[in-house]
């Protein structure tokens, strides 16, 4: 697997990757270099004068209301700004704290759309929710990788994500609480599985 980026010289490979953070973390160039230099990124703030985005993908993601809406609001310009991107060659998007102000259905489309299209994702969030949404974990404190891996091995560190200031995304926690009483026998983190399995 090629190295696709590093966090403070520590090679991260080629695979999507939340990067949570605490807010002790700064993002800049010394703290994360691009070894693969075609990644698109994606911030908040950066929202381009137009938007460039076909009719088929506003219909995709069900946002055809943004074609003529004259007032937008900050989280309409996210969404466009990201469909707009959407159109680009690049390998890699990033997004930097941009996930985060998206609801859940929108957000899983763009990240299923991105996959489908053999993109890379890289999310940097303060949201722990957010670490279930890709393969990849890491946890990072004072500009310093303190964890990484796959995110089920990750999240087996409580102690460690609750001294960083995170509690365990809910559905973790629940599914590891309704392990204690003996009424699932593994940790989930998608809702929908811990759902189906209990109602079998």
């Amino acid at each position: 697997m090629k190295v696709m980026f590093q966090v403070n010289d520590k090679d991260i490979q080629d695979i999507d990757t939340t990067i949570l953070y605490t807010p002790s973390f700064n993002y800049n160039e010394d703290a994360v270099y691009f070894i693969n230099n075609n990644c698109l990124v994606i911030t908040k703030d950066s929202s381009p004068q137009s938007y460039d985005i076909s009719d088929d993908l506003y219909k995709l993601f069900k946002e055809e209301d943004l074609k003529s809406k004259s007032d937008l609001s900050k989280i309409d310009e996210i969404k466009l700004q990201i469909l707009s991107s959407l159109n680009s060659d690049k390998e890699v998007f990033v997004f930097f704290n941009v996930l985060t102000y998206l609801d859940k259905p929108f957000k899983e489309k763009i990240i299923s759309y991105l996959k489908t299209n053999n993109k890379r994702i890289i999310n940097y969030t303060t949201q722990i929710e957010e670490t279930l949404l890709l393969d990849y974990l890491i946890v990072i404190h004072n500009n310093s990788v303190i964890m990484e891996g796959k995110k089920e091995l990750v999240l087996q560190e409580e102690k460690i994500i609750n001294k960083l200031g995170f509690n365990l995304p809910f559905i973790v926690e629940l599914s590891n609480n309704l392990k204690l009483y003996g009424l699932v026998n593994k940790t989930y983190y998608n809702n929908q599985e811990l759902v189906d399995d209990l109602w079998k």
